[in-house]
């Protein structure tokens, strides 16, 4: 692909273009174990370690623990509900709640 075509992609950015191609014509890896495979090596190594012994996945998210304390101390940090003072509507993350206070803040102006 010539530079005036990579330029003339969706936004021009070079590098979002050469990441775009990377991941289109980048081999899948293979667990090695079971049958899963990934686009990603970071992906393949979170499906790793749910073969190891003794590896306790969090009922929420896709985190890892090695004991049921961790995963407990996890749970009740990143998972619990937290409710919005303005409404009273529950989300199961700060994440959720700020995104939801964020477009809620625009809604107002």
């Amino acid at each position: 692909m010539s530079e005036s075509e990579l330029m003339n992609a969706a936004d021009g950015s070079l590098l979002d273009i050469s990441l775009e191609e990377e991941l289109c014509t980048s081999e899948r890896l293979s667990c090695g174990i079971c049958e899963a495979s990934y686009a990603r090596k970071a992906y393949l190594k979170r499906h790793l370690k749910t073969h190891e012994d003794g590896c306790i996945k969090c009922s929420v998210c896709t985190q890892f623990f090695k004991t049921e304390e961790d995963k407990r101390k996890h749970i009740e940090d990143k998972h619990r509900p937290i409710m919005c003072e303005s409404c009273g509507k529950v989300f199961s993350t700060r994440n959720y709640m700020e995104f939801h206070l964020d477009t809620t803040s625009d809604q107002v102006r």
